[in-house]
């Protein structure tokens, strides 16, 4: 997800204010649960997007969901966001906040692609050369696709490395379509 320049500065904020208070971690988790639940519903974000919704609808909604579940500073920041009117950006603030997390304890996710489940090993394999390759620590997002047959797709940053079985099959179909000189048989 691209985080616009309004979300990295409300993120900033929030970021720098948990640093202050000693918070970083539990913040971070808060706003992991902001973002998954606004992932997750559909209908939450066009709530929280809408215009037609008054804000203390909206607070009593947010309320209602992240009641208990959510740090004080948390509480208090998503106040500001909706009085702000920016609700509607929640989920870009929250990935946001992710990204400056990662860069401030100077961590590389790396999204991994494979057919399968993982074992413990395997991620533990795949992590130690990814860190080795990035020279940073590393957090693994690891996902099962059963399309790409066998094989891994690793992300690091912009930069993809595409071991798929998939993605080699389909290379030799493009090479044997474009084969030259065995048009003439």
């Amino acid at each position: 997800m691209v985080v616009t320049k309004l979300g990295r500065v409300y993120a900033k904020a929030l970021i720098e204010l948990a640093q202050e208070q000693g918070a970083v971690e539990a913040i971070r988790e808060d706003m992991r649960l902001v973002f998954n639940t606004l992932s997750a519903s559909r209908e939450l974000s066009n709530v929280m997007s809408s215009p037609i919704v008054k804000a203390d609808k909206k607070e009593s909604i947010l309320n209602e969901i992240f009641s208990g579940k959510l740090q004080d500073l948390s509480v208090r920041f998503l106040k500001i966001v909706l009085n702000h009117g920016r609700e509607g950006a929640l989920k870009v603030i929250a990935q946001g906040y992710e990204n400056m997390y990662l860069q401030l304890k100077g961590i590389e996710q790396v999204k991994v692609t494979t057919a399968y489940a993982l074992s413990k090993e395997e991620i533990k394999s795949i992590q130690e050369k990814a860190a080795s390759y990035t020279g940073k620590d590393v957090e693994l997002d690891i996902n099962v696709d059963p399309n790409i047959i066998g094989g891994l797709v690793l992300r690091v940053g912009d930069k993809r490395y595409n071991g798929s079985l998939s993605h080699q099959l389909k290379t030799l179909r493009r090479q044997f379509q474009d084969n030259h000189y065995i048009k003439d048989f």
